[in-house]
Protein backbone atom coordinates (compact mmCIF):
# COMPACT_ATOMS: atom_id res chain seq x y z
CA UNK A 1 0.00 0.00 0.00
CA UNK A 2 1.23 3.45 -0.88
CA UNK A 3 1.99 5.65 2.14
CA UNK A 4 0.39 8.67 0.43
CA UNK A 5 -2.92 6.85 -0.16
CA UNK A 6 -4.46 7.46 3.32
CA UNK A 7 -3.67 11.17 3.11
CA UNK A 8 -5.18 11.53 -0.36
CA UNK A 9 -8.25 9.62 0.82
CA UNK A 10 -8.65 12.04 3.71
CA UNK A 11 -7.95 15.07 1.50
CA UNK A 12 -10.56 14.12 -1.11
CA UNK A 13 -13.14 13.35 1.58
CA UNK A 14 -12.54 16.75 3.21
CA UNK A 15 -13.04 18.43 -0.17
CA UNK A 16 -16.32 16.57 -0.67
CA UNK A 17 -17.60 17.40 2.80
CA UNK A 18 -16.63 21.07 2.72
CA UNK A 19 -18.28 21.69 -0.66
CA UNK A 20 -21.42 22.56 1.31
CA UNK A 21 -21.23 25.62 3.50
CA UNK A 22 -23.29 23.96 6.25
CA UNK A 23 -20.48 21.53 6.99
CA UNK A 24 -17.94 24.34 7.21
CA UNK A 25 -20.14 25.99 9.84
CA UNK A 26 -20.55 22.65 11.64
CA UNK A 27 -16.77 22.20 11.68
CA UNK A 28 -16.16 25.71 13.05
CA UNK A 29 -18.93 25.45 15.65
CA UNK A 30 -17.74 22.05 16.87
CA UNK A 31 -14.13 23.28 16.91
CA UNK A 32 -15.04 26.13 19.26
CA UNK A 33 -17.18 23.81 21.41
CA UNK A 34 -14.37 21.25 21.74
CA UNK A 35 -11.77 23.92 22.41
CA UNK A 36 -13.96 25.51 25.09
CA UNK A 37 -14.71 22.13 26.67
CA UNK A 38 -11.05 21.19 26.81
CA UNK A 39 -10.37 24.42 28.67
CA UNK A 40 -13.48 24.46 30.87
CA UNK A 41 -13.48 20.81 32.03
CA UNK A 42 -10.54 21.44 34.41
CA UNK A 43 -12.14 24.71 35.52
CA UNK A 44 -15.37 22.91 36.41
CA UNK A 45 -13.84 19.82 38.00
CA UNK A 46 -11.00 21.27 40.07
CA UNK A 47 -12.01 23.09 43.23
CA UNK A 48 -10.70 26.65 43.35
CA UNK A 49 -9.74 26.72 39.67
CA UNK A 50 -10.94 29.67 37.63
CA UNK A 51 -10.79 30.44 33.93
CA UNK A 52 -8.07 33.04 34.55
CA UNK A 53 -5.91 30.55 36.44
CA UNK A 54 -6.46 27.87 33.78
CA UNK A 55 -5.48 30.22 30.96
CA UNK A 56 -2.41 31.29 32.93
CA UNK A 57 -1.06 27.78 33.56
CA UNK A 58 -1.46 26.63 29.95
CA UNK A 59 1.71 26.97 27.86
CA UNK A 60 2.01 27.54 24.11
CA UNK A 61 2.53 23.78 23.67
CA UNK A 62 -0.69 23.11 25.60
CA UNK A 63 -2.61 25.50 23.34
CA UNK A 64 -1.11 23.73 20.32
CA UNK A 65 -2.31 20.38 21.67
CA UNK A 66 -5.77 21.81 22.36
CA UNK A 67 -6.02 23.25 18.86
CA UNK A 68 -4.83 20.02 17.21
CA UNK A 69 -7.17 17.78 19.20
CA UNK A 70 -10.11 20.17 18.74
CA UNK A 71 -9.45 20.27 14.99
CA UNK A 72 -9.21 16.50 14.66
CA UNK A 73 -12.32 15.94 16.79
CA UNK A 74 -14.30 18.53 14.84
CA UNK A 75 -13.20 17.10 11.52
CA UNK A 76 -14.23 13.62 12.64
CA UNK A 77 -17.65 14.81 13.83
CA UNK A 78 -18.24 16.75 10.60
CA UNK A 79 -17.28 13.77 8.45
CA UNK A 80 -19.47 11.42 10.50
CA UNK A 81 -22.48 13.74 10.21
CA UNK A 82 -21.94 14.00 6.45
CA UNK A 83 -21.64 10.23 5.99
CA UNK A 84 -24.67 9.51 8.19
CA UNK A 85 -26.78 11.98 6.20
CA UNK A 86 -25.61 10.49 2.91
CA UNK A 87 -26.34 6.98 4.11
CA UNK A 88 -29.80 8.01 5.33
CA UNK A 89 -30.57 9.45 1.90
CA UNK A 90 -29.63 6.14 0.27
CA UNK A 91 -30.76 3.48 2.74
CA UNK A 92 -32.68 5.10 5.58
CA UNK A 93 -30.23 3.75 8.18
CA UNK A 94 -27.47 5.61 9.97
CA UNK A 95 -24.67 4.27 12.15
CA UNK A 96 -21.95 5.89 14.21
CA UNK A 97 -18.40 4.69 14.71
CA UNK A 98 -17.89 3.72 18.34
CA UNK A 99 -14.11 3.75 17.90
CA UNK A 100 -14.27 7.37 16.82
CA UNK A 101 -16.33 8.34 19.84
CA UNK A 102 -13.79 6.57 22.03
CA UNK A 103 -11.08 8.57 20.31
CA UNK A 104 -12.97 11.77 21.14
CA UNK A 105 -12.94 10.86 24.85
CA UNK A 106 -9.29 9.94 24.59
CA UNK A 107 -8.67 13.41 23.18
CA UNK A 108 -10.16 14.95 26.30
CA UNK A 109 -8.00 12.76 28.54
CA UNK A 110 -4.94 13.47 26.39
CA UNK A 111 -4.97 17.17 27.13
CA UNK A 112 -3.91 16.61 30.71
CA UNK A 113 -1.23 19.02 31.78
CA UNK A 114 -1.51 18.77 35.55
CA UNK A 115 -2.48 16.13 38.10
CA UNK A 116 -5.21 18.27 39.64
CA UNK A 117 -6.87 18.65 36.23
CA UNK A 118 -6.76 14.97 35.36
CA UNK A 119 -7.61 13.48 38.77
CA UNK A 120 -11.33 14.47 38.83
CA UNK A 121 -11.81 13.21 35.27
CA UNK A 122 -10.22 9.85 36.11
CA UNK A 123 -12.10 9.65 39.40
CA UNK A 124 -15.37 9.54 37.47
CA UNK A 125 -14.21 6.25 35.95
CA UNK A 126 -12.73 4.85 39.16
CA UNK A 127 -9.09 5.26 38.17
CA UNK A 128 -6.87 6.06 41.14
CA UNK A 129 -4.14 8.64 41.55
CA UNK A 130 -1.49 6.13 40.46
CA UNK A 131 -3.12 6.07 37.04
CA UNK A 132 -2.99 9.87 36.94
CA UNK A 133 0.73 9.88 37.73
CA UNK A 134 1.33 7.22 35.06
CA UNK A 135 -0.50 9.26 32.40
CA UNK A 136 1.33 12.43 33.37
CA UNK A 137 4.70 10.67 33.25
CA UNK A 138 4.07 9.34 29.74
CA UNK A 139 1.76 12.05 28.39
CA UNK A 140 3.76 12.50 25.17
CA UNK A 141 3.17 8.85 24.27
CA UNK A 142 -0.51 9.17 25.20
CA UNK A 143 -0.82 12.27 23.03
CA UNK A 144 0.90 10.52 20.10
CA UNK A 145 -1.37 7.50 20.50
CA UNK A 146 -4.49 9.64 20.77
CA UNK A 147 -3.51 11.61 17.67
CA UNK A 148 -2.94 8.35 15.80
CA UNK A 149 -6.35 7.01 16.90
CA UNK A 150 -8.04 10.22 15.78
CA UNK A 151 -6.32 10.04 12.39
CA UNK A 152 -7.40 6.41 11.97
CA UNK A 153 -11.00 7.35 12.83
CA UNK A 154 -10.85 10.22 10.30
CA UNK A 155 -9.35 7.89 7.69
CA UNK A 156 -12.14 5.34 8.16
CA UNK A 157 -14.75 8.09 7.90
CA UNK A 158 -13.01 9.34 4.73
CA UNK A 159 -13.15 5.84 3.23
CA UNK A 160 -16.87 5.77 3.89
CA UNK A 161 -17.36 9.18 2.27
CA UNK A 162 -15.31 8.16 -0.78
CA UNK A 163 -17.39 4.94 -1.07
CA UNK A 164 -14.28 2.79 -0.65
CA UNK A 165 -15.61 0.95 2.39
CA UNK A 166 -19.25 0.52 3.40
CA UNK A 167 -18.54 -1.13 6.75
CA UNK A 168 -16.08 1.50 8.10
Amino acid sequence: MNVIYPFTTIFFAIRIVFEKRNYIFLFLASFFVFFALLIFIPVWTVAGNTLAIQLEILTARDYGVLILLSSLSSLFITMQVYSMRQKRKMEGVSTATAGGLGALFAGIAGTASCASCLAPLFAIFGIGFGGVIFVLEYRFYFFAGITLLMLIAIYLAARKINNVCNSC
